[in-house]
C-alpha cells in the first residue's frame, strides 16, 4: 500500500494541523521580517498572538508590526477555532478509531492468501464457514446484512 493511500482517510485530521502549522510559519517569517525579531522570538510571539495568551509583545512594536499582529489575530482566531472543531469532532465523533480499525482491517486483507471467500452468511454460507473452521482451513465471508455476522 501506498504512502499516500495510508494517509487520505486522516486527511480530515491532518489538514487542520498542517493550517495551524502554516499559520505559525507565516507568523514567524513575518516578525523576523518585519520587526527584525530572532527566530524564537519571533517564533514565541507567534504563538502568544495564535493561542490569544496576551502576554504582550517580546518587544516594542512598530506600525507595521501591529498591522501584521492584527491581521495575524483576525486570521489565527478563525483558523485556531477551526482546527480545534474540527480535530475535537473528529475524534468525539469516533471516526479517529474507525480510521485505525479500517487500516487494521486491510492490512489483514492485504496479508490473505489460500483462502476462501463466502459470499452471504445466511444458512449455507454459515455451514461452509463452521466446516472450514472444523478443517482449519482460513476464510473470509462477505455480507451486506451486519445483523448476520
Amino acid at each position: 500500500m501506498r504512502i499516500i493511500d495510508r494517509i487520505m482517510p486522516f486527511k480530515q485530521f491532518i489538514l487542520p494541523f498542517f493550517v495551524m502549522w502554516v499559520l505559525i510559519v507565516i507568523g514567524t517569517f513575518g516578525y523576523m521580517i518585519i520587526e527584525g525579531f530572532r527566530f524564537l522570538d519571533a517564533f514565541y510571539m507567534t504563538i502568544i498572538t495564535v493561542a490569544t495568551v496576551g502576554y504582550g509583545e517580546v518587544q516594542p512594536l512598530s506600525d507595521g508590526g501591529k498591522i501584521f499582529t492584527s491581521f495575524l489575530i483576525i486570521t489565527s482566531f478563525g483558523t485556531f477555532a477551526y482546527a480545534v472543531s474540527t480535530i475535537t469532532r473528529f475524534v468525539v465523533d469516533g471516526e479517529f478509531n474507525q480510521l485505525f480499525k479500517q487500516q487494521k482491517l486491510s492490512a489483514a486483507i492485504e496479508q490473505l492468501s489460500d483462502h476462501v471467500i463466502i459470499c452471504g452468511y445466511g444458512r449455507n454460507g454459515r455451514q461452509a464457514a463452521q466446516v472450514l473452521k472444523k478443517h482449519d482451513k482460513r476464510f473470509v465471508v462477505i455480507e451486506k446484512n451486519p445483523d448476520l455476522t
